[in-house]
């Protein structure tokens, strides 16, 4: 007797990192997974068939994550005949404000960055109906991630460092403040602790102050560093 196939999830996030790591995890965990980098994407995708469960990180580099939902629940009262997109937001962030905002965007829950796995099995479980037990919890990102996966964080993370490098040449806050958050979520998803403190203070230099830019320049020097080293080791 052939198995029922496993819900459909769609994985919306800008780090090819997390979307390699949770996709392989979600498939691990007999879910049939789309998975794409920004909001326009994601809401053909939704437009496109009908989804268990999304996975939407709340700030894509098109459309953010709250707009997406509201454009999905205003979709939703049009065509009265679709089913009901359940939308869980993903990000780093999770100050009660952000949270809140998002929930009134329209989407049914937060997760933090990074995502555990006991957290989304509850998910597929409270939205699926798709029970897994409670064998098998999530291994240490030591053990979790594999070689590829490593290479992959690192080549990103180098290639966004650089993007970094340039806005700040350039002057722009915003996108530095996007790749910054990009990158963080990445690394938390790689328990890269060290290179997570060196972006959160990145994030804090980019407020402002005294001495703000020699910061900043200082920051991102150590963060090459770090990147550098990890190469070396892997």
């Amino acid at each position: 007797m052939m198995k029922d196939s496993g819900p459909r999830v769609l994985l919306v996030d800008d780090s090819a990192t997390i979307r390699y790591a949770m996709q392989s995890r979600l498939q691990l965990m007999g879910c049939e997974v789309d998975s794409v980098a920004d909001g326009t994407a994601a809401l053909a995708a939704i437009q496109a068939r009908p989804y268990g469960l999304v996975l939407l990180d709340c700030f894509l580099p098109d459309i953010l994550g709250q707009d997406v939902a509201r454009q999905v629940r205003q979709l939703e009262q049009a065509q009265p005949e679709r089913p009901y997109t359940p939308l869980i937001g993903i990000s780093a962030e999770a100050d009660p404000a952000h949270v809140q905002r998002c929930l009134d965007s329209g989407m049914d829950g937060m997760l933090d960055k990074p995502l555990q796995t006991l957290a989304i099995r509850r998910l597929l479980a409270l939205w699926c109906d798709h029970e897994l037990g409670e064998e098998g919890e999530a291994a240490s990102p030591e053990e979790e991630h594999d070689q590829d996966l490593a290479r992959l964080f690192l080549t990103t993370s180098l290639h966004d460092l650089q993007a970094l490098q340039q806005a700040r040449e350039e002057g722009d806050a915003a996108r530095m403040s996007r790749l910054t958050h990009r990158m963080r979520g990445a690394a938390l998803t790689m328990g890269r602790a060290e290179i997570v403190a060196l972006l959160e203070c990145v994030d804090e230099a980019l407020l402002g102050g005294p001495g703000a830019a020699d910061a900043i320049s200082l920051l991102l020097q150590s963060l090459g560093n770090a990147l550098q080293a990890r190469s070396l080791q892997s």
